[in-house]
């Protein structure tokens, strides 16, 4: 038997499905969200999908109840998605399975219903890709939702939703239609989620008309600092240093091993309460005990590990603000050199900025090496 949930963990799936309004609970869009990861560029039709238990359990990291998965099923197949109809008032709604079955031996066989054909496999729109491990992680199902919504526009670096607009894609309740409960529950949630969790960071704008909120703008950058990447930092450069002094004052830190602990009594921590104290201390980061000396030196190790970022880092910190002060070979006048929101660097007094390049590699050579103050103004 071939496990048809492999070690793939990217998903395809077409804009119309993305933007289609519907809701689903956890449990319901993680099972979606794995499955997709079965198909492939190269298929020509939905596969009978066979998996076992075992499997669906280490593909989610997670343990399935019998109960718990039959629950999930019944769920997603009481929800078909509304999908646009070309006629003025026709409407479709589409099943996500054909059929799902579960054999006593823990045996899994499901197929996705054909309708879907043209938005999972010849997908019509545009294409969202989308990697499983950013995904899983999130609590909200709805931060999952705005991920991939924003996931659309990631070239762009923003998108705008009108408020009852989005409320009708994610498909929110009546409890979270008040504009303060959907922020509080819904927007800022995926904010703190997708920064936390995935390869995106993005930041919520909110815009008035008559002093009630009607837009909502998520801009969208390049995520440097994800969970992932900051415990690896955190692994590799501060072993057995105290990270932060909890609330009942015990110091925390991180072993050689990589693991944390108390460093009190050096009491071990259990798996489930170290990725609660390891997302807590992502949050935080900026307020770790360990960073109020080093947190600029993290930063800047992130904005100089390729040219490419440090040229990301200037374009969203420097623009039309002065970067540093160079002196033309040619005239002996100064050259104020700042940067355009495009990545353009440019000479504040007007003058033509020659030899961009070279003036990039002094740029980057100047900051490598400590001459180049980069502070961002708050």
């Amino acid at each position: 038997m071939e496990n048809s949930l492999t070690k793939r963990n990217h998903t395809r799936q077409s804009n119309i499905l993305v933007n289609a309004p519907y809701a689903l609970k956890k449990n319901e869009i993680d099972m979606i969200l794995m499955l997709l990861t079965a198909i492939t560029k190269e298929d020509k039709d939905f596969k009978d999908y066979e998996f076992t238990l075992k499997e669906l359990e280490d593909k989610s990291n997670k343990k399935w109840q019998s109960k718990q998965l039959e629950e999930t099923i019944k769920g997603l197949l009481a929800k078909p998605i509304k999908l646009p109809d070309n006629s003025e008032r026709g409407f479709e709604y589409v099943p996500w399975f054909s059929y799902f079955k579960y054999h006593e031996n823990g045996l899994i066989n499901c197929r996705f219903d054909k309708a879907l054909k043209p938005y999972l496999i010849d997908i019509v729109g545009t294409r969202i890709l989308s990697d499983l491990r950013h995904l899983l992680p999130m609590k909200s199902t709805y931060s999952k939702r705005i991920y991939l919504l924003l996931k659309e526009y990631n070239k762009i670096g923003k998108r705008t939703f009108n408020i009852e607009t989005l409320q009708d894609i994610l498909n929110v309740p009546k409890s979270l239609k008040v504009y303060a409960d959907f922020k509080r529950n819904v927007l800022k949630r995926a904010e703190t989620d997708i920064n936390k969790f995935s390869d995106i960071e993005v930041k919520l704008f909110e815009k008035k008309r008559l002093r009630k909120i009607v837009e909502v703008t998520y801009t969208i950058k390049k995520n440097h600092t994800d969970l992932k990447a900051f415990i690896s930092y955190i692994r590799e450069l501060y072993v057995n240093e105290v990270l932060i002094f909890t609330k009942e004052n015990r110091p925390l830190k991180c072993s050689e091993k990589g693991l944390l602990y108390y460093s009190d009594t050096n009491e071990s921590i259990n798996k489930k309460e170290a990725q609660k104290l390891w997302e807590y201390l992502h949050e935080n980061r900026e307020n770790l005990y360990v960073f109020k000396k080093s947190y600029q030196e993290m930063e800047r190790t992130l904005y100089l590990a390729s040219m490419e970022n440090f040229r990301l880092y200037l374009k969203e910190n420097f623009a039309h603000k002065e970067i540093v002060k160079l002196k033309s070979k040619e005239s002996n006048q100064p050259i104020q050199v700042s940067i355009f929101p495009n990545g353009n660097l440019y000479n504040m007094s007007g003058e033509p900025l020659p030899q961009i390049d070279e003036v990039w590699r002094v740029l980057y050579r100047l900051a490598k090496s400590g001459g180049l103050v980069l502070e961002v103004e708050v």
